[in-house]
Formats: C-alpha cells, structure tokens, sequence
C-alpha cells in the first residue's frame, strides 16, 4: 500500500533551487498511512470535468495536421503536374521531370520535418514548453498553406512543403509529448494513442478533400477543366484553419502547460491546483481539507477523496523529487548520453524504432495509394474512393488500439502490427509477381491490392502507430527526454525523406517486397528487444529505472576527487605486484 501523505499547502519557490527545500518540506510534512486506505488504485482518473480532456483534444489538431500533411498529395500531384506543365504539356503528367518533381515535393515535407524536429531538440526550444512549440508549429503551417494555395512554380511548393515540415517535426514532437504529460497516469495510454487516432483522421480528411477531383487527363483531347485546375490549391492552403483553431483555442482558451513543466519552472501550486483538476477536482470550488487523522472511519466520496488526494500528493511529489535531480545535472547532449553505459541501450532502441516506425514505407504507401491502387487493378476513377476506404479502416482500427493499449501493453501491439505489416506486404508481393498475376482477373487483384495495402495500413496503426511516440516519451528519464526526442524524430523524418523519394521510382511489385524485407527484419527487432513499459512512471522506466541511475556517469556526475580515488584503486594491485 503507498503511503499516504496531508494535502501540502507549499509555498511557491521564488527561485529554482527551492524546489529541494520545498520537497524537504513535502516529505517531513507527510504523515503515517491512514490504516482505512483500500489495497486496490485510489485515484482512478475521471473524464468528465477533467480539464485533460480538452486540452488532449486541442493538442490532436497537431495529430490532425500530422496526417493531412503525409497524404494531400496523393490525390492531386498529377493535376498539380499538369496544370503547372512539368512535362510542357496541357495534358500529360507522366515524364522523369515530372516525376522527380512529384516525389521530391512530397518527400520534402519530410526533410523539413527532419529539421523541425532538429530544432526541438534545442535547449532553449525545449524550454518554452510542447504547448508553446505547438504554436509554433501551427504559424509554419500557416505560412507553409498559405506559400502552397499561391503557388505558380516548384520552387513555391518546395517552400510552402518544407516550412509546413519543420511545423510537422515541431508538432509530432511536441503533440505526444504534451498529450502524455497532461494526462493522469492512469489513462495515459489511452489518451495518448489519441495522437495516432488524429492522424488516422487527417489522412481521411486529405483522402474525402480530394473526391471531387477527377483523374489526370488521358490524352489530349481531354485537357483540365474546371475544379480540377484549381482545387488543389484550396486542398494545399486547408491546413490554415486547423491551425488558426489551436492555436487559438492554446492561446486564449487552453493556455495549460502540464503540472511537469510547471514543476521544472519552479510553479509547484500552479503544478499542484493542475493536477488536481486533471482529476476532475477542482481546487477553487472544493477546497482541500486535510486528510482525516489515522483510525477515523471514512465512507463513501469522503473515503474516495481522501484515497485521491493522498495519490495525488505522491504524484506531485515525484514531480518535485524528479525536477530537483534533473536540475543537479548540466545539459545532457545526445552523445554524452550514447557513451554513457545506462542509457546507451534506451538511445539505441528508441532510435531504432524511430527508423522502423518511418522505413516500414507508412508514408510513402499513403503518399503514392491512388497509383499503386491504378497499377494493381483499380480503374484511375476509382483510386481516390478506393484510398478513401482505406483511410475509413484505418481510423476505425486506431479507435481500437485506443482501447486496448492500456490492456495489452505496448510490446504485444508493436509485434502484432509488424508481423502483419510483413504478411500483408509478403502476400501482395506473391500476388503481383507477374507469373502469378496473370492467373487473376484485373478486378480480383485490384482487390486484392486494396485489402492488402488496408490491412498494412491499420495493423500499422495499430502497432507502430499509435504506439511510437509513446513509447519513446515513456523509455527516456527527464534529463534527457528532450534532446532523446529531437534525435528520434531527426532520424524518423529522414528515414521517411528517403523512403518516399525512392519508393517514387519502384514499381507495385518492387515497393512490395520492399516494405515486406523492412517489415520481417523489425518484427524479429520488436520481439528481441522491446521491453514492457505499460503502467510505468515516466521516469522509472525498465530501461533507465531509478535504482539503477548511480551507474550512470552523466546523471549522477561524480567529484574529481572521485574519479581520482578510483584510478587510486585501480592502480594499487598494479604498485603492490
């Protein structure tokens, strides 16, 4: 049973190094258990009056902006390449220039994505907090909407892609991270997969946007016309209004950082009155009483709010124990945490999930759907329907994993979605291999495109998806989360750059087998190393628990004198030979 401690009245610090006087003062303050306290998880986390569920909601937009990005194109490039005249015809948009073009357009939003992230990983960046590098985010998207809608150029669009990615590698940082802190421990999980459930639905809003299109034209007598020539221009600048609404909603309405980062500013009541609210307890029209004394029978919302409370006081006071260590520590670079022997194993493994969350060709299926459906089968009229449905699935599935990721764990979801990303994308390419293809009517291995291409894409978001970012912001202790993060998503979005510029030059059968090899070599990686983290707190993950952070030279520097001891020691048996 935790132990259970009064509702601290603590002064707010006046300076950063008052926070180890006022844990001091928490843990002296802190009284023996009540021995009334029930054995079974006191401070169950409410939704209703929870101020965390509207601010998980306002930070999915990012999810939402996320998604739109990765897909927008799929449904336009070749209207843009026509009406822009990259192959200098009215009506052609299949050339080498025009597709270098195409694929360099899409992949680089992903390169700025790169840079973004990059950026995040910065110590004063890092500092304003994942709600203020989310405003950010959505004045880049903006600009970069707005730089697309008027295009008349590649160069515009280049622009337009790369200030949208640095956003993108802004918010896909920030948006988790924000999302994880905000929450109650006990739904974490759950609210968290809300940002892969918000990029489920971005990708099916870019997919429903472009249903009014028609296809490309087929000949020259069949030159744009109408909506076609425009309207991908209202699809490249709808990203405004997503961002306009968070930010906002972040400015005006929701200005909340979580109760850490208020930790870590030295705002502890701030952190405190947050918190409580997280729970739905809201401090200014139910004032905190102290805990009843031990031996006094409680019952009932008396006996459920003492049981909340004293949780509650545990949780902050972790805050407060975390913030005061990781304040002792400088600055800790990516490269002082690869060298050093305690963290090296969680910067491996979170970089290697990182590259396999983006190298599994996520993005560049979603990018290039509607041409991959028309090589497989489906007639060009029906491509964006048929990426639409698929997109439909996709958000369904994710619905679910937000369900059972709590239940589940983490590992079974990243096993069971890799191995059918492999089986999927392993079947196809038996299917399409062209001795095999030639046994099935056009319409049957259309179909059969479809549901495999479906099927990689929800056991993607399922697994890889929904758990990624969670994952990562859950195996990285405090002083180091931040320049872990920016790592990860520098390696995720080039991972991703490269791999939708090439798959641009492969065919269906070649991009199969392809993602197929990828997606086999990191189900065998999930199995070997992915460890459980499901219930854990945020800084006492199984890869960097808190026993083990004495053995961490960078966490816990030692004195020169220290240091000079230990060569003593290890140079005495060498005097005394």
């Amino acid at each position: 049973m935790p132990p259970c401690c009064n509702t601290v009245q603590a002064r707010s610090p006046e300076s950063m190094g008052d926070v180890e006087d006022l844990l001091k003062e928490s843990l002296v303050d802190s009284k023996p258990p009540p021995t009334n306290l029930p054995s079974t998880d006191a401070a169950k986390a409410p939704t209703r009056g929870s101020v965390a569920v509207p601010a998980v909601a306002t930070a999915v937009l990012s999810s939402f902006l996320f998604g739109y990005q990765t897909i927008v194109l799929n449904s336009c490039a070749e209207l843009i390449a026509v009406d822009l005249q990259w192959c200098d015809s009215v009506w052609q948009s299949e050339c080498s220039r025009s597709n270098f073009y195409i694929g360099l357009v899409n992949a680089s939003v992903y390169l700025g994505a790169a840079l973004g992230a990059y950026i995040c990983g910065r110590a004063k960046v890092h500092s304003i907090g994942a709600r203020r590098q989310m405003l950010v985010s959505d004045i880049l998207f903006a600009a970069g909407g707005l730089c697309g809608a008027c295009a008349q150029d590649v160069q515009a669009l280049l622009a337009g892609r790369l200030l949208s990615g640095v956003g993108l590698g802004l918010c896909a940082i920030a948006a988790p991270l924000y999302i994880a802190e905000i929450s109650p421990r006990e739904r974490r999980g759950v609210n968290s997969t809300m940002h892969g459930v918000g990029i489920t639905i971005g990708i099916l809003a870019a997919s429903s946007l472009g249903l009014p299109q028609g296809p490309p034209p087929s000949g020259p007598a069949d030159p744009l016309t109408g909506l076609d020539t425009w309207y991908w221009r209202f699809l490249l600048g709808f990203q405004i209004l997503p961002a306009i609404v968070q930010a906002t909603l972040f400015f005006f309405a929701l200005p909340i950082d979580p109760p850490s980062f208020l930790v870590q500013r030295g705002r502890v009541e701030e952190a405190r009155t947050l918190l409580y609210r997280t729970y739905g307890i809201d401090t200014s029209v139910q004032p905190l009483t102290s805990l009843a004394p031990p031996g006094s029978p409680l019952t009932g919302p008396d006996l459920q709010l003492n049981n909340q409370i004293a949780n509650l006081e545990l949780q902050i006071n972790e805050l407060i124990e975390a913030s005061a260590t990781a304040r002792e520590v400088p600055h800790i670079r990516i490269h002082q945490a690869i060298c050093d022997p305690f963290l090296r194993c969680a910067v491996f493994l979170g970089f290697g999930l990182a590259a396999f969350q983006q190298l599994c060709g996520i993005n560049a299926l979603m990018a290039f759907s509607n041409t991959f459906f028309q090589e497989g089968g489906i007639p060009a009229s029906a491509t964006t329907m048929a990426s639409t449905a698929m997109a439909t699935a996709n958000v369904a599935v994710s619905f679910f994993s937000s369900r059972v990721v709590d239940h589940w764990g983490r590992r079974k979801l990243l096993l069971a979605g890799s191995f059918g990303q492999a089986m999927a994308m392993g079947v196809l390419s038996i299917c399409v291999f062209p001795g095999v293809a030639s046994v099935f009517p056009p319409v049957i291995l259309g179909l059969l495109t479809v549901v495999a291409f479906t099927v990689f894409v929800v056991t993607f978001s399922a697994g890889l998806g929904a758990i990624t970012w969670l994952y990562l912001s859950e195996i990285y202790p405090m002083e180091i989360r931040g320049s872990a993060l920016s790592a990860c998503g520098v390696i995720n979005w080039l991972c991703s750059f490269g791999i939708v510029f090439v798959v641009k030059f492969l065919n269906l059968q070649q991009t199969c087998v392809l993602l197929f090899c990828i997606s086999a070599v990191g189900f065998v990686g999930v199995n070997l190393w992915i460890v459980e983290t499901k219930g854990c707190s945020m800084d006492d993950s199984p890869l960097t628990p808190r026993s083990g952070r004495s053995s961490s030279r960078v966490l816990t520097p030692r004195s020169p004198q220290a240091d000079f001891q230990e060569l003593v020691d290890e140079c005495e048996p060498e005097v005394l030979r």
